[in-house]
Protein backbone atom coordinates (compact mmCIF):
# COMPACT_ATOMS: atom_id res chain seq x y z
CA UNK A 1 0.00 0.00 0.00
CA UNK A 2 1.19 3.49 -0.92
CA UNK A 3 1.04 6.16 1.80
CA UNK A 4 0.73 9.29 0.66
CA UNK A 5 1.21 12.85 2.25
CA UNK A 6 -2.18 13.74 2.58
CA UNK A 7 -2.87 10.68 5.16
CA UNK A 8 0.36 11.60 7.49
CA UNK A 9 -0.70 13.09 10.80
CA UNK A 10 -0.73 16.25 11.37
CA UNK A 11 2.51 17.74 12.61
CA UNK A 12 4.08 15.29 10.92
CA UNK A 13 6.96 15.65 8.29
CA UNK A 14 9.08 13.81 6.09
CA UNK A 15 12.62 13.27 7.24
CA UNK A 16 14.92 15.44 5.27
CA UNK A 17 18.04 13.43 3.66
CA UNK A 18 20.17 15.98 4.44
CA UNK A 19 20.04 15.35 8.10
CA UNK A 20 21.29 11.74 6.79
CA UNK A 21 24.30 13.12 4.99
CA UNK A 22 25.09 15.46 8.35
CA UNK A 23 25.64 12.68 10.29
CA UNK A 24 27.58 10.72 7.40
CA UNK A 25 29.90 14.24 7.46
CA UNK A 26 30.19 14.03 11.37
CA UNK A 27 31.21 10.12 11.13
CA UNK A 28 33.58 11.09 8.26
CA UNK A 29 35.78 14.29 10.01
CA UNK A 30 35.57 12.36 13.13
CA UNK A 31 37.67 9.27 11.77
CA UNK A 32 39.71 11.76 9.93
CA UNK A 33 40.68 13.89 13.19
CA UNK A 34 41.12 10.41 14.73
CA UNK A 35 43.88 8.87 12.28
CA UNK A 36 45.41 12.59 11.82
CA UNK A 37 46.17 12.47 16.06
CA UNK A 38 47.19 8.71 15.80
CA UNK A 39 49.50 9.27 12.63
CA UNK A 40 51.07 12.61 14.91
CA UNK A 41 51.53 11.00 17.74
CA UNK A 42 53.89 8.54 16.12
CA UNK A 43 55.71 11.00 14.00
CA UNK A 44 59.08 11.93 15.81
CA UNK A 45 60.61 15.54 14.94
CA UNK A 46 64.30 15.39 15.14
CA UNK A 47 63.81 17.28 18.57
CA UNK A 48 63.98 16.31 22.29
CA UNK A 49 62.32 17.81 25.12
CA UNK A 50 64.52 18.52 28.23
CA UNK A 51 61.75 18.68 31.69
CA UNK A 52 62.49 18.80 35.25
CA UNK A 53 63.13 15.39 36.25
CA UNK A 54 62.91 14.74 39.94
CA UNK A 55 65.56 15.88 43.23
CA UNK A 56 65.73 12.63 45.96
CA UNK A 57 68.01 12.31 48.47
CA UNK A 58 71.36 10.96 48.22
CA UNK A 59 71.20 9.10 51.73
CA UNK A 60 69.30 6.42 50.13
CA UNK A 61 71.76 5.78 47.15
CA UNK A 62 75.16 5.88 49.26
CA UNK A 63 76.82 2.23 51.45
CA UNK A 64 79.15 2.89 54.23
CA UNK A 65 80.56 0.99 56.63
CA UNK A 66 77.62 0.37 59.99
CA UNK A 67 80.55 1.18 62.45
CA UNK A 68 80.70 4.60 60.88
CA UNK A 69 77.66 5.33 59.67
CA UNK A 70 76.21 8.52 60.80
CA UNK A 71 72.18 9.06 61.99
CA UNK A 72 71.59 12.26 58.47
CA UNK A 73 69.51 15.00 59.26
CA UNK A 74 67.57 16.66 56.54
CA UNK A 75 68.49 16.29 53.13
CA UNK A 76 70.93 16.11 50.42
CA UNK A 77 69.42 15.61 47.07
CA UNK A 78 70.37 14.86 43.30
CA UNK A 79 68.76 16.34 40.81
CA UNK A 80 68.13 15.43 37.07
CA UNK A 81 66.32 16.09 34.03
CA UNK A 82 63.97 14.47 31.79
CA UNK A 83 64.96 13.89 28.42
CA UNK A 84 61.50 13.25 26.04
CA UNK A 85 61.15 12.27 22.21
CA UNK A 86 59.24 15.46 20.24
CA UNK A 87 55.94 14.02 18.83
CA UNK A 88 54.61 15.98 16.06
CA UNK A 89 51.23 15.96 18.41
CA UNK A 90 53.31 17.49 21.41
CA UNK A 91 55.69 19.61 19.76
CA UNK A 92 53.11 22.59 20.38
CA UNK A 93 52.69 22.28 23.79
CA UNK A 94 56.31 21.49 24.30
CA UNK A 95 56.94 24.90 22.73
CA UNK A 96 54.38 26.78 24.72
CA UNK A 97 55.65 25.19 28.05
CA UNK A 98 58.23 27.14 29.71
CA UNK A 99 59.78 24.90 31.52
CA UNK A 100 60.66 22.81 28.40
CA UNK A 101 63.71 23.62 26.47
CA UNK A 102 63.67 21.85 22.99
CA UNK A 103 67.02 20.82 21.67
CA UNK A 104 67.98 19.40 18.07
CA UNK A 105 68.45 15.87 18.33
CA UNK A 106 72.37 15.72 17.10
CA UNK A 107 73.00 19.33 19.56
CA UNK A 108 72.40 16.73 21.90
CA UNK A 109 73.99 13.49 21.06
CA UNK A 110 76.89 14.90 19.60
CA UNK A 111 75.85 13.09 16.60
CA UNK A 112 76.33 9.56 17.93
CA UNK A 113 73.94 6.85 17.37
CA UNK A 114 71.71 6.78 20.74
CA UNK A 115 72.89 3.63 21.72
CA UNK A 116 76.17 4.92 22.40
CA UNK A 117 75.16 8.41 23.68
CA UNK A 118 73.19 6.27 26.17
CA UNK A 119 76.11 4.20 26.96
CA UNK A 120 78.10 7.19 27.64
CA UNK A 121 76.25 8.78 30.65
CA UNK A 122 76.45 4.71 32.25
CA UNK A 123 80.09 5.89 31.44
CA UNK A 124 80.02 9.26 32.86
CA UNK A 125 77.49 8.17 36.61
CA UNK A 126 79.80 5.34 36.65
CA UNK A 127 82.91 7.89 36.61
CA UNK A 128 81.42 10.53 38.87
CA UNK A 129 80.82 7.83 41.21
CA UNK A 130 84.14 6.75 41.68
CA UNK A 131 85.47 10.09 41.98
CA UNK A 132 83.09 11.28 44.24
CA UNK A 133 84.00 8.68 46.76
CA UNK A 134 87.97 9.65 46.55
CA UNK A 135 87.36 13.44 46.99
CA UNK A 136 84.87 12.82 49.82
CA UNK A 137 87.42 10.40 51.82
CA UNK A 138 90.25 12.61 51.29
CA UNK A 139 87.91 15.81 52.34
CA UNK A 140 87.52 13.56 55.59
CA UNK A 141 90.97 13.65 56.22
CA UNK A 142 92.38 9.77 54.65
CA UNK A 143 94.78 9.24 51.87
CA UNK A 144 93.18 7.66 48.55
CA UNK A 145 96.25 6.67 46.42
CA UNK A 146 95.09 6.68 42.75
CA UNK A 147 97.16 4.51 39.96
CA UNK A 148 96.05 4.32 36.27
CA UNK A 149 94.70 1.24 35.47
CA UNK A 150 93.86 1.47 31.40
CA UNK A 151 92.58 3.79 28.80
CA UNK A 152 88.37 4.36 28.72
CA UNK A 153 86.87 3.50 25.60
CA UNK A 154 84.50 6.56 25.16
CA UNK A 155 83.74 7.44 21.38
CA UNK A 156 83.60 4.29 18.74
CA UNK A 157 83.96 5.48 15.32
CA UNK A 158 80.98 3.43 13.52
CA UNK A 159 83.16 3.01 10.23
CA UNK A 160 86.53 1.71 12.19
CA UNK A 161 86.87 -1.74 12.60
CA UNK A 162 86.84 -1.04 16.42
CA UNK A 163 82.62 -0.78 16.16
CA UNK A 164 83.04 -4.18 15.76
CA UNK A 165 84.85 -5.52 19.43
CA UNK A 166 85.02 -2.47 21.56
CA UNK A 167 82.14 -0.53 23.15
CA UNK A 168 82.01 2.67 25.17
CA UNK A 169 82.38 1.95 28.88
CA UNK A 170 85.22 -1.18 27.72
CA UNK A 171 88.74 -0.38 29.29
CA UNK A 172 91.99 -1.29 27.09
CA UNK A 173 94.70 -2.12 29.78
CA UNK A 174 97.35 -3.81 27.04
CA UNK A 175 97.86 -3.80 23.07
CA UNK A 176 100.05 -7.46 22.37
CA UNK A 177 100.76 -7.52 25.68
CA UNK A 178 102.21 -4.40 26.28
CA UNK A 179 100.80 -2.81 29.35
CA UNK A 180 98.58 0.57 28.18
CA UNK A 181 97.69 2.39 31.55
CA UNK A 182 97.32 5.87 29.99
CA UNK A 183 96.39 7.18 26.81
CA UNK A 184 99.83 8.42 25.87
CA UNK A 185 101.05 4.72 26.37
CA UNK A 186 97.89 3.65 24.18
CA UNK A 187 98.83 6.03 21.22
CA UNK A 188 102.50 5.00 21.93
CA UNK A 189 101.98 1.20 21.80
CA UNK A 190 99.67 1.91 18.58
CA UNK A 191 102.14 4.03 16.73
CA UNK A 192 104.65 0.75 16.78
CA UNK A 193 102.37 -1.01 14.25
CA UNK A 194 100.88 -0.36 10.80
CA UNK A 195 98.09 0.57 9.41
CA UNK A 196 96.03 -2.66 8.51
CA UNK A 197 98.26 -4.49 10.68
CA UNK A 198 95.74 -6.95 13.26
CA UNK A 199 96.72 -6.37 16.53
CA UNK A 200 94.93 -8.25 19.83
CA UNK A 201 94.06 -5.66 22.92
CA UNK A 202 93.55 -6.88 26.61
CA UNK A 203 89.94 -4.93 27.58
CA UNK A 204 88.72 -4.99 31.11
CA UNK A 205 85.72 -2.73 32.12
CA UNK A 206 85.65 0.36 34.60
CA UNK A 207 84.68 -1.48 37.79
CA UNK A 208 87.53 -3.82 37.18
CA UNK A 209 89.91 -2.51 34.95
CA UNK A 210 92.15 -5.94 35.53
CA UNK A 211 89.83 -8.41 34.85
CA UNK A 212 89.01 -8.25 31.33
CA UNK A 213 89.09 -10.66 27.81
CA UNK A 214 91.21 -10.28 24.89
CA UNK A 215 89.81 -9.35 21.02
CA UNK A 216 91.40 -8.55 18.23
CA UNK A 217 90.67 -6.31 15.28
CA UNK A 218 92.09 -4.42 12.44
CA UNK A 219 93.92 -0.86 12.61
CA UNK A 220 92.43 2.06 10.82
CA UNK A 221 94.13 5.39 9.57
CA UNK A 222 94.28 8.13 10.01
CA UNK A 223 96.32 11.68 8.84
CA UNK A 224 98.25 13.57 11.64
CA UNK A 225 100.16 16.25 10.58
CA UNK A 226 100.49 15.16 7.64
CA UNK A 227 101.85 11.79 8.42
CA UNK A 228 99.28 8.15 7.80
CA UNK A 229 99.44 6.55 11.35
CA UNK A 230 97.61 3.84 12.47
CA UNK A 231 94.21 4.13 14.77
CA UNK A 232 91.90 1.85 16.74
CA UNK A 233 89.03 4.07 15.76
CA UNK A 234 88.55 5.58 19.13
CA UNK A 235 86.51 8.98 18.50
CA UNK A 236 84.82 9.73 15.12
CA UNK A 237 85.76 12.33 12.75
CA UNK A 238 82.14 14.64 13.38
CA UNK A 239 81.79 14.21 17.12
CA UNK A 240 83.44 16.85 18.96
CA UNK A 241 84.39 14.99 22.04
CA UNK A 242 87.62 12.85 23.28
CA UNK A 243 87.21 9.17 22.42
CA UNK A 244 89.28 8.05 25.45
CA UNK A 245 90.64 8.81 28.80
CA UNK A 246 92.53 7.34 31.21
CA UNK A 247 91.02 5.43 33.49
CA UNK A 248 91.55 5.45 37.52
CA UNK A 249 91.67 3.38 40.00
CA UNK A 250 91.34 4.61 43.76
CA UNK A 251 93.08 2.62 46.70
CA UNK A 252 89.92 3.08 49.08
CA UNK A 253 90.84 3.01 53.03
CA UNK A 254 87.31 1.33 53.84
CA UNK A 255 84.46 -0.03 50.78
CA UNK A 256 81.73 2.82 49.97
CA UNK A 257 79.08 2.57 47.76
CA UNK A 258 76.70 4.87 45.68
CA UNK A 259 73.97 3.13 43.23
CA UNK A 260 72.22 5.44 41.22
CA UNK A 261 70.26 3.08 38.47
CA UNK A 262 68.42 4.76 36.00
CA UNK A 263 70.24 8.05 36.05
CA UNK A 264 72.59 9.20 33.51
CA UNK A 265 75.89 11.66 33.24
CA UNK A 266 78.39 13.23 35.77
CA UNK A 267 76.27 16.11 36.75
CA UNK A 268 75.65 14.29 40.61
CA UNK A 269 79.31 14.24 41.32
CA UNK A 270 79.26 17.23 44.07
CA UNK A 271 75.90 15.83 45.36
CA UNK A 272 77.36 12.20 45.90
CA UNK A 273 80.52 13.43 47.78
CA UNK A 274 78.19 15.93 49.85
CA UNK A 275 76.21 13.25 50.60
CA UNK A 276 79.06 10.73 51.90
CA UNK A 277 80.99 13.29 53.68
CA UNK A 278 77.44 14.57 55.43
CA UNK A 279 77.19 10.17 56.28
CA UNK A 280 80.94 9.37 57.66
CA UNK A 281 81.33 13.55 59.35
CA UNK A 282 77.99 13.61 61.98
CA UNK A 283 74.62 13.59 59.68
CA UNK A 284 74.53 17.41 60.11
CA UNK A 285 75.79 19.01 57.16
CA UNK A 286 72.38 20.59 56.00
CA UNK A 287 72.11 21.60 59.26
CA UNK A 288 68.73 20.05 59.17
CA UNK A 289 67.38 21.23 56.23
CA UNK A 290 66.79 20.03 52.34
CA UNK A 291 69.82 21.23 50.12
CA UNK A 292 70.02 20.25 46.42
CA UNK A 293 73.11 20.36 44.55
CA UNK A 294 74.56 19.81 40.95
CA UNK A 295 77.64 20.02 39.13
CA UNK A 296 80.38 17.33 38.25
CA UNK A 297 83.60 16.62 40.57
CA UNK A 298 86.92 16.41 39.49
CA UNK A 299 89.81 14.71 41.71
CA UNK A 300 90.86 17.55 43.17
CA UNK A 301 87.19 18.96 44.45
CA UNK A 302 86.35 21.48 41.49
CA UNK A 303 82.93 21.40 40.49
CA UNK A 304 82.63 20.99 36.88
CA UNK A 305 79.00 22.53 35.19
CA UNK A 306 76.39 21.06 33.46
CA UNK A 307 73.41 21.13 31.55
CA UNK A 308 69.82 21.09 31.85
CA UNK A 309 69.49 23.36 35.05
CA UNK A 310 66.57 25.34 34.45
CA UNK A 311 64.64 22.41 34.10
CA UNK A 312 66.68 21.18 37.60
CA UNK A 313 65.70 24.28 39.59
CA UNK A 314 62.06 23.42 38.77
CA UNK A 315 62.22 20.05 40.19
CA UNK A 316 64.32 20.76 43.27
CA UNK A 317 61.98 23.60 44.09
CA UNK A 318 59.13 21.08 43.52
CA UNK A 319 60.67 18.84 46.02
CA UNK A 320 61.07 21.75 48.90
CA UNK A 321 64.33 22.30 48.45
CA UNK A 322 65.19 25.45 50.40
CA UNK A 323 69.03 25.97 48.92
CA UNK A 324 70.70 25.11 46.16
CA UNK A 325 73.97 24.83 45.20
CA UNK A 326 75.57 24.85 41.04
CA UNK A 327 78.58 25.53 39.44
CA UNK A 328 79.04 29.46 38.61
CA UNK A 329 78.76 29.14 35.00
CA UNK A 330 74.94 28.02 35.76
CA UNK A 331 73.95 30.78 38.18
CA UNK A 332 72.21 32.87 36.40
CA UNK A 333 70.21 29.56 34.64
CA UNK A 334 68.92 28.50 37.76
CA UNK A 335 68.38 31.79 39.54
CA UNK A 336 66.01 32.39 36.53
CA UNK A 337 63.78 29.66 37.45
CA UNK A 338 63.82 30.24 41.21
CA UNK A 339 61.62 31.66 43.74
CA UNK A 340 61.82 33.44 46.65
CA UNK A 341 61.21 30.04 49.02
CA UNK A 342 64.75 28.61 47.25
CA UNK A 343 68.26 30.49 47.58
CA UNK A 344 70.93 29.77 44.90
CA UNK A 345 74.52 29.93 45.78
CA UNK A 346 77.36 29.31 42.88
CA UNK A 347 80.17 27.00 44.11
CA UNK A 348 83.50 26.64 41.88
CA UNK A 349 85.19 23.72 44.71
CA UNK A 350 84.26 21.36 47.19
CA UNK A 351 85.54 23.68 49.59
CA UNK A 352 83.66 26.26 48.86
CA UNK A 353 80.21 24.05 48.80
CA UNK A 354 81.40 23.34 52.68
CA UNK A 355 81.92 26.72 53.64
CA UNK A 356 78.48 27.54 52.47
CA UNK A 357 76.92 24.83 54.04
CA UNK A 358 78.60 25.75 57.07
CA UNK A 359 77.15 29.52 56.65
CA UNK A 360 73.75 28.23 56.12
CA UNK A 361 73.72 26.33 59.55
CA UNK A 362 75.16 23.04 58.11
CA UNK A 363 77.49 21.51 60.63
CA UNK A 364 81.43 20.06 58.58
CA UNK A 365 82.40 17.63 61.76
CA UNK A 366 85.19 15.98 60.75
CA UNK A 367 85.61 16.79 57.04
CA UNK A 368 86.85 19.84 58.48
CA UNK A 369 90.21 17.88 58.98
CA UNK A 370 91.16 18.61 55.14
CA UNK A 371 92.78 16.40 51.91
CA UNK A 372 96.05 14.85 53.76
CA UNK A 373 99.59 16.32 52.43
CA UNK A 374 101.27 13.72 49.55
CA UNK A 375 100.05 11.48 46.51
CA UNK A 376 96.75 10.22 48.49
CA UNK A 377 95.47 13.41 48.85
CA UNK A 378 95.92 16.48 46.43
CA UNK A 379 97.57 14.59 44.16
CA UNK A 380 95.75 14.61 40.87
CA UNK A 381 96.92 12.78 37.18
CA UNK A 382 97.31 15.47 34.53
CA UNK A 383 95.19 13.56 31.73
CA UNK A 384 92.68 12.99 34.26
CA UNK A 385 91.66 15.84 34.31
CA UNK A 386 91.08 16.40 30.53
CA UNK A 387 88.92 12.59 29.90
CA UNK A 388 85.45 13.24 28.27
CA UNK A 389 83.59 12.59 31.45
CA UNK A 390 85.02 15.49 33.77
Amino acid sequence: MTTSETTLPPGTSVPLRPRRRGRVVVLVLFVVVLVVVVVAGRITLPYYAIVPGQAESVAALITVPKGKASTVHGQLMLTDVGVNDVKLLTVVGDLLDSDTQLVKSGDLTGNLPVSEFDDQGTVDMAESQMTAEAVALRQLGYAVPEHDAGVTVYVVDPASHAWHVLHVGDVITAVDGVPTPTTAALVAAIHTHRPGERVTLRVGSISDPSAGHDVSMTLGSAVENGKTVPVVGIGAPDVPIPGMGTQPVYDLPFPVQVSADGIGGPSAGLAFTLGIINALSGGNLTGGKRVAATGTIHPDGTVGDVGGVPQKTVAVERAGATLFLVPPQEYAAAQSKATPSLKVVAVSSLAQAMATLAHYGGSIGSAAAGPPAGPGGHSVPYDWQDAPWT
